[in-house]
């Protein structure tokens, strides 16, 4: 290699290192629109939009909401995989199309680690056991009493609005040794609403969906999948004091750019998620919303999406999900 390309070469790499700052100080200049995979009016679509707002005060630009609900957040992901990187497109991603997804469909159209730039953390949301006002059980014990009386007759009706559920539904069943009937929802709003009906028997999904049915007395809370008691539903005890531990699913959410994206804007994006979930108006909000704040850097979710494709892996396999 001659010395005048090599100057050349030189000056080019100096060059794209001086971009980035430069990027970082003139972005945003342009409204930047956030795909999510749920629909409005859900839980999390609720959590995304106080994180918007807080995004927009910081980045001094309009937050474009888009919505694009069903195939298990693959539609959304598609969409935001197939975005310009230049960080006016972003992805609210969850553990379903950033982790499930991997071991659950044969023929994943995208890649969650190689084909989206981590950018920082947002929310972790534990799910709770609901059954209808009318159903004959108060706990996990007479539900699975329940559950195996009606096994060999008419199997209970489990309906879900995300893999996360029909996964926990699936580890309960096949940890407690009961058959039940999946009916599949393309979002938690539409299964509530078949559940007060009447129309399926039991369901899991985020505490704060749920909250207004249970306090007006059309749902029974059962228990909660995370680790710990919810902060919202004390007296509701975890699946593990039920007896069931291994039905332990604490889903999440995450936010996302197409991959390529300038290293400095995921950097600036991440800062300004960071000053949102540090705020303490933004924090009650969250938890009042059922939820907790769940920041970290882009390293630190690039470690942890790795991580959680193989946990999620092995909670599909130990569900015995067939392959979609």
């Amino acid at each position: 290699m001659n010395i005048a390309r090599r100057w050349l070469l030189l000056a080019a790499a100096c060059l794209g290192v001086a971009a980035g700052p430069v990027l970082a100080q003139t972005f945003p200049n342009r409204p930047i629109k956030l795909i999510l995979p749920f629909p409005a009016g859900s839980a999390t679509d609720g959590t995304a939009r106080v994180i918007a707002e807080d995004l927009r005060k910081g980045l001094g630009q309009p937050i474009v909401i888009e919505n694009q609900a069903g195939a298990d957040g693959n539609i959304a992901a598609m969409t935001a995989k197939r975005a310009a990187p230049d960080g006016y497109t972003l992805f609210m991603s969850t553990n379903s199309a950033h982790a499930v997804n991997k071991t659950l469909y044969a023929n994943l159209a995208f890649d969650p680690e190689k084909d989206f730039e981590p950018v920082a953390g947002l929310i972790s949301i534990p799910l709770t056991l609901l059954v209808r006002k009318d159903f004959p059980a108060s706990d996990v014990a007479s539900f699975i009493a329940v559950a195996k009386a009606r096994s060999a007759s008419r199997p209970l009706s489990f309906g879900s609005g995300n893999t996360s559920s029909q996964i926990a539904a699936a580890l309960l069943q096949s940890v407690a040794g009961v058959d039940i009937t999946h009916v599949p929802y393309r979002g938690t709003p539409q299964a509530l609403t078949d559940l007060v009906g009447g129309q399926i028997d039991a369901l899991l999904v985020d505490p704060f969906s749920s909250m207004g049915f249970v306090q007006n007395g059309q749902l029974k809370v059962l228990a909660v999948t995370g680790k710990v008691r919810h902060p919202l539903l004390p007296d509701v005890p975890t699946m593990g004091e039920a007896g069931y531990k291994d039905v332990q699913v604490v889903t999440w959410a995450a936010l996302f750019a197409p991959a390529g994206t300038n290293a400095a804007i995921v950097d600036r994006l991440n800062a300004e998620v960071a000053k949102s979930l540090s705020r303490p108006e933004t924090k009650v909000a969250i938890q009042k919303m059922a939820m907790d704040p769940m920041p970290m850097t882009p390293s630190q979710l690039r470690s942890f999406v790795h991580a959680e494709i193989q946990r999620w892996g092995r909670l599909v396999e130990l569900a015995g999900l067939p392959k979609k």
